[in-house]
């Protein structure tokens, strides 16, 4: 029987598990042998001393193979998905993945729910009027097999024991760690049948790395834990101390997406968009990432991109109508202005403060299985490096009956900061990494 404490005892002094000790503590998790006070202890030492990569590469396994695997069998394209480590907003995906499924790439996305002030890309699918993110495996498949591509939640077949050690992660406190991050995100995404994954690391106030030299080390670790497991891995590190886009929360999110593939919308999502979709086409064709990013630009002129994502929206149940017409999303009937008291250039967007914001309108979740309000968000007139005048507004939140909206105004108008000097408008994709290159 493995003594579960020594294992704790031996990770916190940074001691190398063996790959068997590993699985031995996600199999006991996952029968619920290992008590939860001891699970609780081997995760906070992981967080704070992490993982080598032998052990990372372990855990991965672990995770994936607890469950059923997904394979898409395809002698020309692997499979392939986006996964992104947190951030304020997250559509970029949703204008990429369609981008990608234009040129014929597979495309079989498990997405993530909101939690506390990290967007998730399967509550703003679930803010299109019956949209079915609870399709089966036998739907999933044959849907990514006859259309190019499809979008659910986890399962309780899907790496089960990622989902239980991830429930006691978020209510212990143990949500960081690169290691343990990284983990989560390769079992995920390979036991649905993704076999390349293009990265997106955000760095700043809104990212899981809020140091640039963190997000450096995560990518490193992401390319070579990944490729070690035999995914094929690009990605970027993004810059995150400034809102992408010009909106927060699901509706909201959606409708500027759509409005992207329409060829309008920010141009700031616009472009980080493009970089995603053209590492789709990297890691599945090969092709290199100039020439993915001329595809990617010519799916959304001509419209092909737009249309792909209506396909996936009809596919899946969902009200083809509020694509041609976005502004048919639900919105909350509150509006609630952001004032700026000073006159002055914003010099930095604490993004971390805008996602308790959203927070406390019911936009995300405190914990996992809450529900959430797809109507509220948040619209942002002015980004890094903008004058503000003052009486202007800087933000505007919208609310619905369910907001918090005092603790919101206060989280919003602590997040911007203003001097008399212009700053040097951001760079968005700070880093390349993997066959991104």
């Amino acid at each position: 029987m493995t003594d579960w404490i020594d294992l704790v005892v031996r990770k916190r002094e940074g001691e190398s598990l063996a790959a068997e000790e590993v699985q031995s503590f996600i199999e006991g998790i996952q029968k619920e042998e290992v008590p939860l006070e001891i699970a609780s202890a081997f995760l906070m030492a992981a967080v704070l001393n992490g993982l080598d990569e032998e052990e990372t590469s372990a855990f991965t396994r672990g995770l994936m193979n607890s469950g059923q695997l997904l394979r898409f069998d395809d002698p020309n394209f692997k499979p392939a998905d986006v996964a992104e480590t947190g951030g304020i907003g997250g559509n970029a995906a949703i204008i990429a993945l369609p981008i990608a499924a234009c040129y014929g790439v597979r495309l079989p996305v498990l997405a993530d729910r909101s939690l506390r002030n990290v967007g998730g890309l399967l509550d703003k699918f679930e803010a299109i009027p019956n949209f079915r993110t609870d399709i089966n495996l036998q739907e999933f498949r044959d849907s990514v097999n006859g259309i190019g591509i499809a979008v659910v939640g986890q399962t309780t077949d899907i790496a089960p024991a990622e989902a239980r050690i991830n429930q006691i992660r978020a209510n212990t406190g143990t949500l960081g760690g690169i290691s343990l991050t990284l983990a989560s995100l390769l079992a995920r995404k390979g036991a649905i049948g993704a076999r390349g994954l293009v990265v997106e690391v955000a760095s700043g106030s809104g990212g899981v790395a809020q140091q640039l030299n963190n997000a450096q080390d995560m990518a490193d670790q992401v390319f070579s834990v990944g490729e070690s497991l035999g995914f094929k891995i690009a990605g970027f590190i993004t810059e995150r101390n400034n809102p992408l886009g010009n909106v927060i929360g699901d509706s909201l999110e959606m409708e500027e997406a759509i409005r992207v593939l329409q060829g309008e919308g920010p141009e700031d999502l616009r472009e980080v968009a493009i970089h995603l979709a053209a590492g789709l086409l990297v890691v599945s064709q090969g092709t290199s990432l100039d020439d993915g990013k001329k595809k990617a630009q010519e799916a959304i002129r001509s419209q092909r991109a737009f249309n792909k994502l209506k396909e996936l929206v009809s596919n899946q149940g969902g009200d083809t109508q509020v694509l041609d017409n976005p502004e048919m999303l639900p919105r909350g009937q509150g509006r609630r202005e952001i004032i700026s008291q000073r006159r002055g250039y914003v010099t930095c967007i604490d993004t971390g403060s805008l996602g308790n914001a959203w927070l406390n309108l019911g936009g995300s979740r405190s914990k996992r299985g809450e529900s959430t309000d797809h109507r509220v968000g948040i619209m942002v007139h002015k980004k890094v490096g903008d004058l503000v005048e003052r009486g202007e507004p800087i933000a505007t939140l919208q609310t619905s009956e369910k907001s918090k909206v005092e603790a919101a105004i206060e989280a919003a108008e602590e997040a911007f900061t203003l001097s008399p000097e212009q700053p040097n408008k951001p760079k968005l994709i700070l880093e390349r990494f993997g066959r991104a290159r």
